[in-house]
């Protein structure tokens, strides 16, 4: 099966990405000295955009920007063009093309977006995206491209491998997904009690799979064309075609000191940066990248300009403690959405985090955000600890780095409270028919089956006192979260209009 056949077949499941999203590239350019065009008055271009999942909510919250995708799946661009006509958005166009061959026109491009695309396409192809890249990069522009890297794709492209010898007859994509879903099965049974580490990285692979959606598995691990490459090789290729390498969308993997002090000392007998990121990648085993890449014309700092970080405002949609303790410096941990715990010790941060989680998604300046820390954690009855704002500097940069923490250019950001009678968004009724929403933050949320049956349902007509009965009914009579919960959250996360 082509490639062509295998995505109009398989379509990629709708995937939103904040770290494409053209505020959190302009902040990490802005930290490498390079001032990008305002990320709400731009022009993005996508390569790949399959069914509009990441450029689509884009295009919604930035009415003010252009958004063009391409892709080669007609299937894929006709959901697109379909939810686009139902949203009413004039500011996107996604159109079917082959990017070997694509011209969007001259008018050039501020941001461009290409996830998933250059380790699965041949090498004309990949010669052919960073051509057009750097076409169509305007100065001061920056292009996201992620791909599989090694040396820790030799991992995955293992369990790749055995997977594509045990597919080898059969016939059509629902035949090779079956007998691939048999193998791991297989896997899961044979390597239970096998104590050897490649045992226990195939374990791991395979717990990922088990829930992971079909388009996933066949054309990560089944698809024809799935090259990996060294950052040293790929950071090459972009220079053959005029293009500097900036850094990586998580900024923690420039800071060896995330590997440990052994790692740190080790690393730190590179001079050169690229070297020594390449040589972290070994450290760490990296699989996987999201490189940002600048036209050669620009002149990026190769380290971030910690100085540059109080200029920004940040947010974050996170859990505080059931106790917030302001008057020690001992460690407590913040849950972001997916469950992952961010532990941080000064008073002055948790005050600062747990302002952030009140106020999510508006992006709060530095200086207030100083501010608010400092009175809260005087108020708790420790100047000395008030004063200290370095602290603050140091654990927000460390959250940062993590993307616990992000940043944006410009401090604001609606705060949204439920309305009645209350009414989704077109967006998130369209999006929520896939079981998932895409917050105003470009963060995508997975909903339950009540939740987004109820969702579907808010179009204005429904007082909120039937709101209980719909989610009584979307889970066929089961206790389910108190309505109006459901309503603060889905406000929260800019789904109510």
């Amino acid at each position: 099966m082509s490639s062509l056949d295998a995505y109009d077949n398989i379509p990629y499941d709708r995937l939103s990405l904040a770290e494409t999203h053209p505020d959190q590239l302009a902040v990490l350019a802005a930290l490498h000295g390079i001032d990008s065009p305002d990320p709400q008055h731009c022009r993005v271009l996508e390569l790949g955009a399959a069914s509009g999942g990441n450029l689509i909510p884009m295009a919604w919250f930035s009415p003010h920007a252009r958004f063009v995708g391409l892709d080669l799946s007609q299937v894929q661009v006709d959901t697109a063009q379909a939810l686009i006509r139902e949203l009413g958005l004039a500011n996107i166009s996604i159109e079917r093309a082959d990017v070997a061959d694509a011209d969007p026109g001259n008018e050039g491009f501020d941001y461009v977006i290409a996830h998933g695309l250059y380790s699965w396409v041949p090498e004309h192809v990949r010669r052919a995206v960073l051509a057009l890249i750097r076409r169509q990069l305007r100065p001061h522009g920056v292009a996201y491209v992620s791909f599989n890297a090694l040396p820790g794709w030799h991992m995955r492209g293992m369990l790749r491998q055995m997977l594509l010898f045990h597919v080898r007859d059969a016939s059509g994509p629902v035949q090779c997904l079956q007998a691939a879903r048999e193998f791991l099965q297989f896997l899961d049974s044979g390597l239970c009690d096998l104590p050897a580490l490649s045992a226990e990285y195939l374990r791991t692979e395979l717990a990922t799979l088990k829930t992971a959606p079909d388009s996933y598995l066949y054309h990560e691990y089944l698809a024809s064309v799935n090259e990996a490459f060294l950052l040293s090789d790929f950071v090459g290729q972009a220079q053959a075609a005029g293009l500097r390498y900036l850094c990586n969308a998580e900024l923690h993997y420039q800071f060896p000191a995330t590997l440990g002090d052994a790692a740190e000392q080790a690393l730190a007998a590179f001079g050169d940066p690229l070297l020594r990121q390449q040589y972290f990648d070994f450290l760490a085993n990296r699989n996987f990248h999201q490189a940002l890449l600048v036209r050669d014309d620009d002149r990026p700092h190769a380290q971030p300009d910690y100085e540059r970080f109080a200029d920004f405002a940040f947010y974050a949609d996170l859990v505080p403690p059931h106790k917030l303790d302001l008057r020690r410096a001992k460690a407590q941990s913040f849950n972001d959405r997916r469950g992952v715990s961010h532990a941080v010790s000064h008073p002055l941060t948790k005050a600062a985090l747990a302002y952030l989680g009140m106020t999510y998604p508006r992006a709060v300046a530095f200086a207030e955000l100083q501010e608010i820390a400092q009175r809260q954690v005087a108020a708790s009855g420790d100047v000395r600890l008030a004063a200290q704002a370095d602290h603050l500097y140091g654990e927000l940069f460390q959250l940062f780095a993590y993307r616990a923490v992000c940043a944006s250019l410009r401090a604001g950001g609606a705060l949204n409270e439920p309305v009645e009678p209350p009414c989704a968004t077109a967006l998130a009724r369209a999006e929520a028919r896939s079981g998932r929403l895409v917050d105003s933050r470009h963060a995508s949320l997975r909903l339950d089956a009540g939740t987004a049956a109820v969702v579907a349902m808010l179009d204005g007509t429904q007082e909120r006192q039937a709101l209980g009965i719909l989610l009584r009914q979307a889970v066929g009579g089961q206790r389910h979260a108190d309505p109006a919960a459901v309503l603060r959250k889905l406000a929260r996360h800019g789904a109510l209009r």
